[in-house]
């Protein structure tokens, strides 16, 4: 009687483990199949908004692999297009029987991400991604369907892991930019919708300014947008700059605050004024946006360890006679810049006891607009004739005023103080001139009276 029953749990055994190898050779065909890759690229777009296809899967042990991911994004995603490189799936494969494809970890090797150029609602939805527009139930082979029951339908994700990953977005954000070389960590909170991503070293670039180095980066990513807990980027040699804020794309709405610390000015300028202005930026400024207002950023902005090389004829006047650099104690600017122009207002710069600028200057496209209340050291306007009676003839804080209009383009940027200082001298050597010669002329009368007659 035991030797049967010994015989009928090793039958059973055996049995059991041949359900066992037929069901993972079954998961194993499944996997490999067409139907399999459009059943994990119907996630993905649920999940993101972006459709897309995999290359061929593979299972080794535990681990799922495919050699590429290309997608592009709906109407309604942020999202342009989307490429993964050699990326594996470490499964936890008893979920599977608790109707799950568990995805413990993601590890993808090269990750690029681009952002659309426009919105949701200006955008053509093209056409239709082929692998999917063609896969449906029906339309699959026979015996997919006879496990149609046995196969996970839900998949779920822990953690993500990117050895390499770039996103690049449009002009309209900032300018343009591209994040790249970053390693980034993601894992999934439990029960929500919520990503908390963490960034390790990688570049930035953003409009026209040199690469910064990405020194911390902490996000917190959600399906209608993201926040940014922390990141901090440096700049070479010296400066960094702190964000944090929102960005839903979703509602097109955007808070963030950006600290500047010690960044270094000529980061900022344009190619032809490097090399004449220098000095650190600091200060703390907003970029923001809603559905009725463009992307912009507002702040005050702070000049420190200032210094003028390159003198143009302001910086000249107050140096007349001196040196060939103007150093400047007291920097401060408001900034705005939007899609439309870059001003700075309430503008107040000075070198203390030779020369304070106060006003504002505006950039639309490659031109410049401004008006700048300029004092110069009535000391120095002595070198200059007229320049003190005709041009700078306002008194106040110990300093001699006028007001110097600024236009031309930021290649070749003029002002109108020259042509007035010309005008001024000519005329008021004219002036000397004249009354020299009437000095002299008086003179000889006058000694030609006192001659005796004869």
């Amino acid at each position: 009687m035991y030797k049967n029953l010994a015989y009928l749990v090793v039958i059973l055994s055996l049995l059991f483990i041949g359900l066992i190898v037929s069901f993972f050779s079954i998961i194993d065909g499944y996997i490999s199949s067409q139907g399999f890759r459009t059943f994990l690229s119907r996630k993905i777009t649920e999940a993101i908004k972006v459709e897309g296809s995999f290359e061929p899967l593979h299972l080794q042990g535990n681990l799922l692999l495919t050699d590429k991911y290309t997608g592009r994004g709906e109407p309604s995603s942020p999202i342009g297009s989307i490429v993964g490189s050699n990326i594996e799936c470490q499964l936890l494969l008893r979920k599977i029987f608790s109707g799950s494809w568990y995805i413990e970890q993601l590890n993808v090797n090269t990750l690029e991400i681009a952002f659309k150029e426009q919105f949701p609602k200006e955008l053509s939805t093209g056409s239709p991604n082929p692998s999917l527009a063609s896969y449906s139930e029906a339309a699959s082979p026979h015996k997919e369907a006879f496990y149609q029951n046995l196969i996970p339908k839900k998949v779920e994700l822990k953690k993500i892991v990117i050895n390499n990953c770039t996103l690049k977005w449009p002009k309209q954000i900032a300018g343009g930019g591209k994040l790249y070389n970053m390693s980034v960590e993601l894992l999934k909170s439990s029960g929500t919708d919520m990503w908390t991503a963490q960034g390790k070293g990688g570049r930035l670039t953003f409009g026209s300014l040199d690469p910064l180095i990405i020194k911390e980066l902490f996000l917190k990513i959600f399906s209608d947008g993201l926040y940014i807990s922390k990141c901090v980027v440096v700049s070479e040699p010296h400066g960094q700059i702190e964000a944090n804020g929102e960005w839903k794309w979703a509602s097109k709405e955007k808070n963030m605050e950006l600290t500047l610390h010690s960044l270094p000015l000529p980061l900022f300028l344009p190619a032809s004024w490097k090399g004449k202005i220098d000095g650190d930026i600091n200060g703390k400024t907003f970029l923001s946006q809603s559905p009725t207002m463009e992307t912009s950023l507002e702040g005050t902005i702070y000049l420190k360890n200032g210094v003028i090389e390159a003198l143009p004829l302001l910086a000249s006047l107050a140096l007349l006679g001196t040196t060939n650099r103007l150093p400047i104690d007291t920097g401060k600017a408001t900034l705005f810049i939007s899609k439309s122009k870059t001003e700075l207002s309430n503008i107040e710069m000075e070198c203390k006891g030779k020369i304070r600028i106060e006003g504002q200057i505006e950039v639309i496209g490659d031109q410049l607009h401004g008006k700048l209340f300029t004092g110069i050291n009535p000391g120095q306007l002595e070198f200059l004739p007229g320049a003190k009676e005709k041009v700078f003839s306002q008194e106040k804080n110990g300093y001699q005023w006028t007001t110097v209009n600024i236009s031309g383009s930021l290649q070749d940027p003029k002002e109108d103080l020259s042509p007035r200082l010309t005008a001024a001298a000519t005329e008021t050597i004219k002036e000397s001139a004249g009354q020299i010669i009437q000095s002299a002329l008086d003179f000889i009368k006058k000694m030609q009276k006192k001659s005796p007659s004869n």
